[in-house]
């Protein structure tokens, strides 16, 4: 069940290929001129084989709304003679600003490779989409002998791409039109695959273009990009610093609080012991009062003793005895 789904998956894929392939033939017979604001671009799309500028169009908007200022470098769509078409690319380069990047969709790949040496000292990063680098079965038919399968020409200048700041070839996993696949894939662990198949949908199915997206943002962010990622920055960074003075002043208060009920239980404490003392003080005082110390009590005089050794008593008792 699987392999069918697969099977009918691949199909449709092939269908939608042959569709973008037309609407690339068809864009090819529009006219368009190089465009007058091409030192005004950071990021440049090198057209493919068959293609005219409104095929990228799709592409284009995407890449504004993620804050480049993409350009179109127009190759001939069709030409026999590729000194040509490299000379038209090499005079549109000498228009850009240094440092910029370029998107070369299939066979642009290659015209790219085949600049001078003042043109690509321009190329601060060079992306590849679908380029068959050592040519293809196609151009056994097509009047371009300089591109055709395993040409000679494309051999003396395959490691060309390596003297390039930054090479990125991106291809489908699997092509249709630029065959043999394995043209496409360059080596030396630089490529990256794109899960639908066919090389004029890389540039115009939703999926691929995002996936474009996000390779383009996190190697090369656009200006605007980097402007909003420090603006990020610089607020999250304000807001943490906003964050730490809160808590500090909340410590604070809280030791403040502290010192407080400190200051107030050590003031009770000594009330509280002086209070004991003078208590202590009164309760000695209260055990003194009843009794009298032995220094202030009355001496008691011994009873006196007559001669026979009988006390002798005084008073009273003594007129008694004598009436009797």
């Amino acid at each position: 069940m699987k392999k069918i789904i697969s099977a009918l998956r691949t199909f449709l894929y092939f269908l939608s290929e042959i569709l973008e392939f037309i609407l690339s033939v068809i864009s090819s017979f529009f006219p368009s001129n190089v465009d007058p604001n091409l030192s005004r671009g950071d990021l440049y799309i090198v057209t493919g084989y068959l293609s005219g500028t409104l095929f990228y169009s799709k592409l284009r908007r995407a890449l504004e709304a993620k804050g480049y200022q993409p350009r179109i470098l127009k190759v001939p769509s069709l030409f026999f003679n590729t000194k040509k078409a490299v000379e038209v690319l090499a005079k549109q380069m000498d228009q850009i600003p240094s440092k910029s990047v370029l998107l070369a969709h299939n066979t642009g790949g290659l015209l790219t490779l085949l600049l001078p040496d003042r043109s690509r000292q321009k190329i601060r990063g060079l992306v590849t989409l679908g380029t068959p680098f050592r040519g293809s079965h196609l151009f056994s038919v097509l009047p371009v002998g300089g591109f055709r399968y395993g040409s000679p020409y494309l051999k003396e200048l395959f490691k060309t791409f390596l003297f390039m700041d930054r090479f990125h070839p991106l291809a489908p996993l699997k092509e249709f039109i630029f065959l043999p696949a394995s043209s496409s894939v360059y080596g030396e662990e630089r490529d990256l695959w794109f899960d639908i198949p066919g090389n004029y949908n890389q540039v115009r199915k939703a999926e691929n273009i995002r996936t474009i997206l996000e390779f383009l943002v996190f190697h090369y962010p656009s200006d605007a990009a980097k402007e909003s990622e420090k603006a990020a920055a610089l607020a999250a960074l304000n807001a943490s610093k906003s964050q730490t003075k809160r808590i500090t002043n909340a410590v604070e208060t809280v030791n403040g609080k502290k010192g407080i009920v400190k200051t107030t239980t050590a003031n009770s404490a000594k009330v509280r012991s002086k209070k004991s003392v003078s208590k202590q003080k009164t309760k000695s005082v209260a055990k003194q009062k009843p009794g009298l110390s032995a220094k202030n009590q009355p001496k008691k005089k011994p009873p006196s003793v007559s001669a026979k050794g009988k006390p002798v008593h005084s008073g009273a008792f003594a007129k008694k005895k004598k009436k009797r």
